[in-house]
């Protein structure tokens, strides 16, 4: 398979962490197709890349089943070499309550289109299953299971529970399934997310190495990699405390976050 060949297909990549791997696969001369939702990102994109040829980028509402459909069909007949679920939905459920609508959102986004996307992109890979994978986009909130988990913690960890079903069907086929739970990555959404400035959360890192970690996951055939390395080893060390121990110390670093965050 010549480089020219090789092709990712990235949801959720007209932003974040999302584009920034979309940039990195255009700058090895990848075919990269990005699928978003928002029509004033897609015009950005399409005017800032009209000369590239190797992008290719799509409007679709993955939660909406007929244009997930629509999409899938107009991607059928193209061979992928990565398949990158990065979509996400958001809201800070510590300091509101969810409406039905925003509950929905966070649910059809983070896990239903997840599970419809990852069950067509394996039906796919396994045509073409040489040196190819399928990737999630996680987070470290997903690894610590305590009582006030968000519905946003939940569904990424359940994401994290279906690639390791995944990773055991797909072995025999030779794909490679990688789950990259992500600590705090300077993204502008995490930034709007905390009033223009992120730099109060722990471990923040930037979307370069972000890109770094991922890439180092997908070539080593990770199964679950998490960064940064000193998230890792602090998600490691509080998995393993009483869940009501975990529950208070989860609630004081919420609200050591706030204070912070406040402060600026």
């Amino acid at each position: 398979m010549t480089t020219h060949h090789k092709h990712c297909v990235i949801i959720g990549g007209t932003s974040g962490i999302g584009l920034a791997l979309a940039n990195d696969y255009l700058d090895k001369s990848w075919q990269v197709t990005i699928v978003g939702s928002n029509a004033d990102k897609i015009n950005t994109l399409n005017s800032y890349y009209q000369t590239n040829d190797n992008l290719t980028i799509k409007q679709c509402d993955i939660t909406d089943a007929r244009q997930r459909q629509q999409l899938f069909d107009e991607l059928a007949n193209t061979p992928m070499t990565h398949f990158i679920y990065s979509a996400g939905m958001y809201y800070n459920e510590r300091k509101l309550n969810l409406s039905k609508v925003q509950s929905e959102q966070i649910l059809a986004v983070n896990l239903q289109a997840f599970c419809q996307c990852f069950e067509w992109a394996s039906t796919q890979l396994k045509q073409h299953p040489k040196n190819t994978h399928l990737i999630a986009i996680s987070s470290v909130a997903g690894l610590l299971n305590f009582e006030q988990m968000s519905l946003y913690a939940r569904c990424k960890r359940v994401m994290i529970e279906i690639c390791q079903a995944y990773q055991l069907a797909l072995a025999p086929f030779g794909i490679g399934v990688n789950c990259i739970a992500c600590g705090y990555v300077n993204t502008q959404k995490l930034r709007e997310l905390n009033a223009g400035n992120a730099h109060h959360k722990p471990f923040l890192c930037s979307e370069k190495q972000a890109v770094h970690e991922i890439n180092h996951a997908i070539h080593r055939n990770s199964k679950l990699h998490i960064f940064p390395k000193p998230m890792k080893y602090v998600v490691r060390a509080l998995s393993g405390l009483p869940e009501l121990l975990l529950s208070q110390i989860m609630k004081l670093q919420y609200q050591q976050q706030d204070k912070k965050l406040h402060q600026k």
